[in-house]
């Protein structure tokens, strides 16, 4: 099978069903008569663009659109993806010089920074994410502490400190 289609059949897997874990989408590619070493899986992953949400692998147009979440684009009480994943995964933003550095829970950084790629506020040039933490690069201080505050109100969370 090509890359191409091994590609093509992870979709389609992920679209139908949802994938907590790269054993289970080998399980899933096996199933279907497709054997795949991990190295592999990984990499069509990253080249997917698919991150891990709560719920398990999510294809970009499904973190995009919001149907990761089950609702549509601003669906949930009016929110935004964007708006979603802050409120779901961030735990606390805090605006330093130009950066705003963003923690949420572990393995949550990444469907909150590809929310914050797609549809960045005003000032954002940037981010880069870890497991846990975000770094996002932002065209002036003043753009810094005012994104940390949205973001932390956004999520519900009390005032937030400038560093």
């Amino acid at each position: 099978m090509s890359k191409r289609a091994r590609q093509n059949l992870i979709q389609t897997i992920l679209r139908e069903a949802q994938i907590a874990s790269q054993e289970e989408l080998r399980q899933a590619l096996a199933a279907r008569g497709v054997e795949v070493a991990q190295a592999t899986l990984s990499r069509d992953l990253r080249e997917l663009g698919v991150v891990k949400g709560a719920g398990g692998y999510l294809l970009p147009e499904a973190t995009a659109n919001g149907h990761a979440r089950g609702a549509s684009a601003n669906g949930a009480g009016g929110r935004s993806p964007l708006e979603r994943a802050v409120r779901e995964y961030l735990v606390a933003a805090t605006s330093a010089g130009n950066l705003v550095v963003v923690r949420t829970g572990p393995g949550r950084a990444q469907p909150v920074a590809l929310e914050l790629d797609l549809a960045p506020p005003p000032g954002v040039l940037g981010t880069v994410a870890g497991d846990d933490t975000i770094f996002i690069a932002t065209a002036t201080p003043g753009a810094s502490a005012r994104l940390a505050a949205r973001l932390g109100e956004m999520a519900g969370l009390s005032p937030l400190r400038t560093a």
